[in-house]
């Protein structure tokens, strides 16, 4: 469904992080679409001396530690890896690692299998908190919205018909956020898609949960705007399956878009996004 194109708008920008980072933007009707894309985050204070200081001008690890009440992160995490979609009526939503993290340990009970076990002693500290911490990092983050939209159930469904139709792209980007391997028992991964057609965006925030031989889980969330309409459809759905319950080889699991299309689902709600549209 998504098909890579080139662009021309890159520039690059030093971080708060004193990082490089890479970014590009496109001006779609009343929105300003971007995305920026940088390192991984470090395994250390970068800046002890001023870190130590307390006066909220912590490096990027520091900040982390300080918001995440989690005893571990995941191996790569992408601390400036971030998409951004602003309308000029001030409504916003953007997709970060940092908020996708701290629904961490907030959403399911862990997994408990016995290479956990092997992953918990391969990471200091994470022993005190074993009960209460989800070490494959399980979230069912659906993004951050601006305080200026307001959200509602609806039975209005994404028209993926029209996402079928091939019609050119003028934006496209796929950004992760966060991967772990589960130390080498599978995988746990967040990442986010973004695809501007001349009539419409569409979002794809997908957590992606395999552990070997135990387990396959999906938390999905897709956006959809028509442009010249003053709501966004945001469609969340949960699937998961047991790895003996889906009778395939565990070659064929690799790939989310291998595996997820056979999970059953769980649980799947749409919701309306409003924002005003006319200031």
């Amino acid at each position: 469904m998504f098909r890579p194109e080139p662009l021309n708008l890159q520039e690059t920008n030093v971080d708060a992080g004193r990082h490089t980072s890479n970014s590009q933007s496109i001006e779609f009707g009343p929105w300003h679409i971007s995305y920026d894309v940088s390192r991984i985050l470090p395994s250390m204070c970068a800046t002890k001396v001023v870190c130590e200081r307390d006066d909220d001008q912590f490096c990027q690890f520091c900040t982390y530690s300080k918001e995440l009440k989690i005893p571990h992160f995941p191996d790569m995490v992408f601390p400036k890896n971030r998409l951004t979609l602003a309308h000029k009526s001030g409504a916003s939503i953007n997709f970060n690692p940092l908020d996708a993290l701290k629904r961490v340990a907030s959403t399911v009970e862990p997994v408990e299998v016995s290479c956990s076990e092997v992953w918990m002693q391969a990471r200091p500290y994470a022993e005190k908190l074993k009960k209460s911490f989800d070490w494959t990092f399980c979230t069912d983050y659906k993004g951050s919205i601006s305080d200026n939209i307001t959200v509602w159930e609806t039975e209005e469904s994404i028209d993926f018909e029209l996402l079928k139709q091939k019609n050119q792209i003028l934006f496209y980007h796929d950004l992760t956020l966060f991967e772990d391997e589960l130390h080498d028992h599978g995988v746990s991964k967040l990442s986010v898609k973004i695809r501007v057609m001349p009539s419409y965006w569409f979002v794809l925030l997908r957590y992606f949960l395999r552990v070997d031989d135990v387990l396959v889980r999906s938390n999905e969330t897709r956006m959809f705007h028509m442009l010249n309409t003053d709501y966004i459809l945001r469609e969340y759905t949960s699937k998961e399956s047991s790895a003996k319950d889906l009778n395939m080889p565990t070659s064929h699991m690799k790939e989310a878009d291998d595996v997820i299309p056979f999970l059953p689902v769980k649980e799947k709600i749409t919701h309306k996004l409003h924002f005003n549209c006319s200031s």
